[in-house]
């Protein structure tokens, strides 16, 4: 009661003549300013009908015998549009000398609509402009021509005094017009880099659908079997847990416009509840309508490139005209929505088909990764971590086993590229080197000559790095044999170590870490990879290896950082190791992948042996 008391004192204060009016034109409300007018009481016009309290006079009435107010009015009821009436002569009492007198007024009646969006009042303002008029008149006419002039100046100046407002509320409109395409621009920024489609929702709700003075809204999607949903939280939490997922048969408005690519407007109940009545879908727009508290909807399809990929949900909160300017704004957002949508739908295609290769990737390299072999008196340790960057799976191997004659035989290699093929080639490269290595009882060097052959004349495309061992124990009479220089005094103390055979086809080289701490990298002058040069040749190095001594083999994923060169990886892994040395082959292999965790961006395989 005290908000509607203080509307009528508002109403009452207002210095221009304002007059309200219902729908059947009966008057329901006039301000003292217009009393003062038109000379009359309010008691003289409150509840009856306009043209029966106001009678026009001749002047103002068409070439049809209409009054142009009455004309104006029906325009607003038809249109629900505000409407400036020219400037009109009208015959009112003046109250002080008790005679009618002249007046000139233009009008512009604004449409007050109800919640159905139905015209419920009209309400009028009247601006006098009898001044200017008068002035004209002032002026003596010298024959009747002059007077015809002075008569058409009068109007012509009475109609640019009305169209100067006309033209006052054009550059209202036009800066509040201005004002929304800004807020749309910022927002067609924001929906551009949205990464999924909830935050593609949030993008809009904050930006572009409160531009649009918009409640709220929704981005249907099509999938494969149903349309999914992304509500805003301002349309409630049971509608975005009641109709996140609705059937692609489901004939709410949101599911017709994402499969048919329909626009479809509600803009007040009245629309609603007949969208209901035609299509009966389930939930009901009465039930939409209840849940959300939004009684006018626009939902306008998200089409890119010929297809439709879903659909825009708008929503407010009381009911709209969907004026032709008002559809072009929500078309060209819609597009701006459909083009964000289909990059997201592209981005999240590539990832999921990355994460696909990566498992089918990763599935092949640890079916490939056996365990290690035990062989007497040698401790072997592996240890395998894919990228963390899913897509980044390549062909990282490692392999151990004990040849035909009881040799045995280490290898890790990492085929070039990331990705499914290079997981595939990893497999026959694996393959390849690990028969030639059991069948043939031949030094590293010869074998992986072998596998160059093998790769080139079975066609395998690949390129690979890889550095192969073969550990033997070394008995006294070996330890004096010529080879080794060593005497026979001093045989016993070399029998019980191993003799370590490598040859290196561009590979990191292995880190070898002896009893005492001290750590040696066996590093050879370069050598070609395979895949490159079937012919090249390759060579073996040698080395002995006391009891309790630990050789590292690993891939570049270990060593390679993004903001460091190879050698830096290197004296890192060489100065890491040394405080390791004391370590369990299992203990080193897990702190160097701990230690690395954050910064890897490749695979890692780590092969140790304890001798």
């Amino acid at each position: 009661m005290r908000a509607q008391l203080d509307d009528l004192r508002l109403f009452a204060a207002l210095p221009t003549a304002h007059l309200v009016l219902d729908a059947d034109l009966v008057i329901r409300q006039v301000n003292p300013a217009y009393l003062r007018l038109v000379g009359l009481r309010a008691v003289d016009l409150i509840g009856r009908r306009a043209f029966d309290a106001l009678p026009p006079g001749q002047q103002a009435l068409d070439e049809d015998g209409a009054p142009h107010l009455l004309r104006s009015f029906e325009q607003v009821i038809a249109t629900r549009e505000p409407h400036t009436l020219p400037a009109q002569r009208y015959r009112v009492l003046d109250p002080d000398t008790g005679r009618t007198v002249e007046r000139w007024c233009s009008s512009t009646t604004v449409p007050v609509l109800d919640d159905a969006g139905e015209v419920e009042l009209l309400l009028q303002q009247v601006e006098e402009v009898t001044d200017c008029a008068h002035d004209r008149q002032a002026r003596p006419p010298h024959h009747r021509s002059e007077q015809q002039w002075q008569a058409r100046a009068l109007s012509a100046e009475t109609e640019l005094s009305t169209r100067a407002h006309e033209a006052q509320a054009a550059r209202e409109g036009a800066r509040a017009r201005a004002r929304e395409l800004a807020a749309l621009a910022t927002a067609t920024v924001r929906v551009a880099s949205a990464e999924d489609v909830t935050e593609l929702v949030e993008v809009l709700l904050e930006h572009g659908l409160a531009a649009l003075g918009a409640h709220g809204g929704a981005v249907a999607v099509r999938e494969a079997d149903v349309v999914r949903l992304a509500i805003s939280a301002s349309l409630g939490q049971q509608a975005r847990v009641q109709w996140d997922q609705l059937p692609p048969d489901s004939r709410v408005p949101a599911v017709v416009s994402a499969i048919n690519g329909r626009r479809i407007l509600l803009p007040n109940p009245a629309a609603s509840l007949a969208y209901d009545h035609e299509h009966g879908p389930a939930p009901s727009m009465a039930e939409v309508m209840s849940t959300t508290g939004c009684p006018a909807w626009a939902v306008l399809p998200l089409a890119r490139e010929g297809a439709t990929l879903g659909s825009l949900v708008v929503a407010w909160s009381q009911a709209q005209t969907f004026t032709p300017a008002a559809l072009e704004v929500l078309d060209a957002f819609a597009a701006q929505c459909a083009q964000a949508l289909a990059r997201i739908q592209v981005r999240q295609e590539q990832q999921d088909e990355a994460a696909e290769t990566s498992k089918l990737a990763e599935t092949l390299q640890r079916s490939l990764l056996s365990e290690p072999a035990r062989p007497h008196g040698l401790q072997i340790v592996t240890r395998y971590r894919p990228a963390a960057r899913r897509a980044q799976v390549g062909g990282d191997w490692y392999d151990s086993f004990v040849t035909s004659t009881g040799t045995t035989t280490l290898v890790v290699g990492d085929v070039v590229g990331h990705d499914r093929e290079a997981a595939a080639a990893m497999g026959q490269v694996r393959n390849l080197l690990r028969g030639v290595a059991y069948t043939l009882p031949a030094p590293p060097a010869q074998v992986l000559t072998l596998l160059d052959q093998a790769l080139r004349g079975l066609d395998v495309q690949a390129l690979a790095t890889a550095v192969l061992v073969t550990i033997e124990r070394v008995s006294t009479e070996q330890a004096s044999a010529q080879r080794f220089g060593v005497e026979q005094h001093r045989a016993q103390q070399a029998a019980g170590t191993h003799l370590l055979r490598w040859s290196n086809a561009g590979h990191p080289p292995p880190l070898l870490i002896h009893p005492e701490g001290v750590t040696e990298v066996l590093g050879t002058e370069a050598e070609l990879l395979l895949g490159f040069e079937p012919d090249a040749h390759r060579r073996d190095h040698e080395v002995l290896v006391r009891p309790g001594s630990t050789l590292l083999l690993y891939t570049d994923g270990l060593i390679e950082r993004r903001h460091a060169s190879i050698d830096d990886g290197l004296g890192w892994l060489v100065r890491t190791a040394a405080t390791l040395a004391a370590a369990t082959p299992a203990d080193l292999c897990d702190e160097l992948l701990d230690l690395v965790v954050d910064d890897a961006e490749d695979d890692i395989v780590l092969l140790a042996l304890r001798t």
